[in-house]
């Protein structure tokens, strides 16, 4: 007894742990998991990330140079021969002295410190202003990211449902061509009749292949976008029944303290300027600043004799009078960079109301779409129901049904694609103005 309830129970666990992972491996994804998944494997957003540390490095690399830098070198050297200093004495003839020891040992270490200097400023400056502009970048990154996936996300939605009416269609034209081969062999329809219900048939099939092979290279990208491996299954959750309310039109101004694309250019266009100031900081003088301890022993033996000990306080002025026209010619670049983010910054501006305008454009234009398409469904799905009846009663073929529930369905997928194409027009607004979730 005891026996048959382990079994059992461990028959309940191996059955629960195989529900689970065929959950995990079938890949269901509604739109907010999909996103979610994106995130954490984009490459383009892992790429975007490493620049933020690259701000972080650059950022202490300009602290670095205004701090005190200390450092500290030993030497040891053997004499392997002798040095001699000869002196002449009068009337004593030409003498030697020995002057060297075999072995001499040497120790300094040195602090130094930058006590003034326009240039460290600046660089301070341009450090936290290319963080600031990494960090708008990072975020226009993310926020393309996202609409490329919302997008994607509901494309394959729709070229699901595009290869489901393919199918049907082309199965329609099949049956359609079986039962007017029928009749041919029978008599009943002319030659002619059985050729065009043929090449209706098979101009189909290409159109299947090719409906196919769209939703499947779209599958395969989604996958590498979000880092989902071949052999795994992706199925999305989701449906093109509804859309979200369409926005009021905003003024471009209003946008741009909020579109990091546009931002990342104002900061790109400050530390133009403070470039320029760096380029002008070499013409003026700096000052720095050392203390050094010196440390020497020379002596023939392994002990430390003949020992030195001093301490040094220094200073250091550094005026450039000349340098061949080079430090105008730095700061001449520098002007025509910040001359060009200024430009880049009025041409973004013009570009960001141009695509608000097309946004607006595309979003009335989809949304009556929209309106006509539910129209046309309604008839649809109204002549559909007629025909369920008819075809109940015995008043029309199972043929003509088919035929009805194709009419529906491409009502249905006519309907699918304004929806689609309101959400791509819809998702680009959230982009343009910065307000991606």
């Amino acid at each position: 007894m005891k026996e048959e309830t382990m079994l059992k129970i461990n028959t309940l666990w191996l059955l629960f742990f195989l529900m689970i992972g065929n959950s995990l491996f079938a890949g269901e994804y509604d739109l907010d998991a999909f996103l979610e998944l994106v995130k954490q494997n984009s490459k383009d957003l892992k790429l975007a990330k490493q620049e933020l540390k690259m701000a972080d490095a650059v950022k202490k690399e300009a602290w670095a140079s205004a701090l005190p830098k200390v450092g500290a070198q030993g030497d040891y050297r053997r004499n392997l021969l002798e040095n001699y200093l000869f002196v002449d004495f009068p009337g004593q003839g030409k003498q030697k002295f020995k002057i060297s020891y075999d072995n001499e040992f040497s120790f300094n270490a040195a602090l130094t410190q930058p006590l003034f200097s326009f240039k460290i400023g600046n660089a301070l400056t341009a450090a936290s202003q290319y963080q600031s502009m990494t960090d708008f970048i990072f975020t226009a990154s993310e926020q393309a990211i996202v609409t490329f996936a919302k997008k994607g996300f509901y494309q394959l939605l729709l070229l699901n449902k595009v290869v489901e009416i393919a199918e049907a269609s082309e199965l329609s034209a099949k049956e359609n061509y079986d039962n007017i081969k029928n009749k041919y062999d029978n008599g009943l329809v002319s030659e002619f009749e059985l050729l065009q219900a043929e090449v209706a048939w098979k101009n189909k099939i290409p159109e299947t292949m090719e409906t196919k092979r769209n939703y499947d290279l779209l599958l395969a990208n989604l996958k590498n976008f979000a880092g989902i491996s071949e052999e795994q299954d992706l199925i999305l959750i989701g449906n093109l029944e509804t859309f979200p309310v369409k926005p009021d039109r905003v003024s471009t101004e209003s946008v741009l303290g909020i579109h990091p694309e546009f931002q990342a250019m104002v900061w790109q266009s400050r530390l133009r300027e403070t470039g320029v100031k760096a380029a002008n900081a070499d013409y003026f003088p700096t000052l720095d600043g050392s203390f050094v301890y010196v440390f020497s022993s020379q002596t023939d033996t392994w002990q430390l004799e003949n020992r030195n000990n001093n301490f040094i306080l220094g200073l250091s002025l550094t005026i450039p009078i000349y340098t061949g026209g080079y430090i105008g010619a730095q700061a001449q670049k520098a002007k025509v960079e910040l001359e060009k983010a200024r430009i880049n910054i009025e041409k973004n501006k013009d570009d960001i109301s141009n695509e608000l305008t097309n946004i607006f454009l595309r979003l009335d234009e989809a949304e009556k779409r929209i309106t006509s398409a539910k129209g046309t469904l309604n008839s649809a799905q109204k002549a559909f129901k007629i025909a369920e009846v008819s075809a109940d009663n015995g008043l029309i073929t199972q043929l003509e049904l088919k035929d009805a529930r194709i009419f529906n369905d491409q009502a249905n997928l006519n309907y699918y694609k304004a929806v689609y194409d309101y959400l791509d027009a819809y998702f680009d607004w959230e982009k343009a103005t910065g307000r991606v979730e």
